[in-house]
C-alpha cells in the first residue's frame, strides 16, 4: 500500500484540473471530502459537515479549487488556528527594507 504523502499539497489543484476536464464541481468536493473518509471508515465523523461530526473546516477567499485562492480561516476540531506563524511575522517585520539590503 502506498503511503507517501509529498503530493497532498497538490490536492486541491488536481481536483481543479478533475473539474476542467468535465467532472462536476460537486463531484470533486465529495472526491477531497466524503469519498476519502468513506474509504477510510471514518465517514462517521469526518468528510462532511453535519451535526455531531468532528468540526475540522477550511474557509477559503473563493474557490478552493482555483490556484488564486487563499486560506482565510482553519478550524481544528471546531477551534479556529492562527494562520500566523513565524514565518509570516518575519515577512512582516521586514518587507519594507530596501530589496538589497
Amino acid at each position: 500500500m502506498e503511503t507517501a504523502t509529498e503530493n497532498t499539497r497538490d490536492l486541491r489543484q488536481q481536483a481543479g484540473n478533475a473539474v476542467a476536464s468535465g467532472m462536476t464541481w460537486e463531484q470533486a468536493l465529495r472526491a477531497v471530502t466524503l469519498t476519502p473518509a468513506e474509504i477510510l471508515g471514518v465517514a462517521g465523523q469526518y468528510g462532511s459537515i453535519d451535526a455531531g461530526k468532528v468540526a475540522n473546516v477550511v474557509v477559503w477567499s473563493g474557490d478552493p479549487f482555483e490556484f488564486t485562492t487563499g486560506v482565510e480561516h482553519v478550524y481544528i476540531r471546531g477551534r479556529e488556528i492562527p494562520l500566523r506563524s513565524r514565518q509570516t511575522e518575519l515577512l512582516e517585520r521586514y518587507k519594507t527594507l530596501p530589496p538589497k539590503y
